[in-house]
């Protein structure tokens, strides 16, 4: 693995041509919003780009993708990654390609090193950053598309500039954003404000189920399959369920446990400060970010909640 700088990976966009981008699986904001603003920015540079097709795309930001989608058939002359930590976290179909990435675009501290060149910036709040900063050292003239992309891809990843990831830096690339053409309201209200009466019902059985512990500091609940085949929610009306229980006051360690297969829950963490949330993962093979980060664990559902719940008690200092 090579790591580039900002001006080595931008020679390596400017020297390539038909790129084929790739998400991680249950894409978020960040990493939908850096790749379709790559796939245009490479465009705006005469080159051929698409983005791989997505099967956890969920309609929230399908509006991101519009003619972006690779057709069938495409043989790429070079492969990039955005905000993709791992080989392993790469969408299913993009599996062909996970020994072949020429390029990782990413800004996540546990980066592993998959690709055959990274530009990793940690202190970035979102991998759109990096797109921007890109965009920048080409010379490219930044189109209302794109500024949409990268401010979807920054302001979903800081909470909308609310958690403690967002820098200065983030909020100059958002007005650059908005002086560019971004719709900001627009998207500040689609990602931010609109909830089905669906996504009301899962927040309410959320709250309900939620255990406390620690003196109030750990918030913490398990979403069985059962529990949500009967909210009978979509995947956006399951998204960033982890940051509710953040909400309580008091609280510096969210945990959401929920069931992705028989016997196995992804768990997804939340945390103020002094909780490390990639160190707590990390402790069952899981990553990510300080205040934000993901891990997979096998068994039964409370047993599961329990084991992360006591890992998270042990940050803190009560076993």
């Amino acid at each position: 693995m090579t790591t580039l700088t900002l001006n080595e990976a931008a020679d390596f966009l400017r020297q390539g041509d038909d790129f084929l981008i790739l998400t991680h699986g249950r894409p978020d904001g960040d990493a939908i919003g850096s790749g379709s603003a790559l796939c245009r920015l490479l465009r705006g540079l005469g080159k051929q780009a698409f983005l791989l097709p997505n099967e956890d795309l969920t309609p929230r930001l399908d509006f991101l993708c519009g003619d972006l989608l690779a057709p069938e058939g495409f043989v790429p002359g070079a492969v990039v990654a955005t905000d993709v930590a791992t080989r392993e976290l790469l969408c299913k179909n993009a599996a062909p390609f996970g020994d072949r990435v020429d390029l990782c675009i990413d800004h996540h501290p546990s980066n592993t090193g998959y690709a055959k060149n990274t530009l990793l910036d940690a202190s970035c709040a979102a991998t759109g950053e990096l797109i921007w900063l890109l965009g920048e050292t080409l010379g490219y003239s930044p189109a209302p598309a794109f500024c949409d992309a990268v401010y979807t891809a920054i302001s979903t990843d800081t909470g909308c500039f609310c958690y403690s990831n967002t820098t200065p830096q983030t909020h100059r690339i958002a007005a650059l954003c908005m002086e560019n053409g971004a719709d900001f309201s627009r998207l500040n209200r689609q990602l931010f404000e609109t909830k089905s009466w669906k996504r009301i019902q899962v927040e309410n059985h959320v709250f309900q189920n939620i255990q406390l512990s620690a003196q109030g500091k750990i918030a913490a609940v398990c979403l069985t399959k059962e529990a949500l085949d009967r909210l009978d929610a979509t995947k956006d009306e399951l998204d960033n369920l982890s940051a509710l229980p953040r909400q309580i006051e008091g609280v510096c360690c969210s945990i959401l446990l929920s069931q992705v297969g028989p016997g196995r829950f992804k768990g997804s963490v939340r945390t103020d400060a002094p909780v490390d949330a990639s160190r707590l993962c990390a402790r069952f093979g899981g990553g990510g970010h300080a205040r934000a980060a993901g891990c997979t664990l096998e068994g039964e559902g409370e047993d599961c909640l329990s084991r992360l719940v006591k890992a998270a008690q042990e940050e803190l200092g009560y076993v």
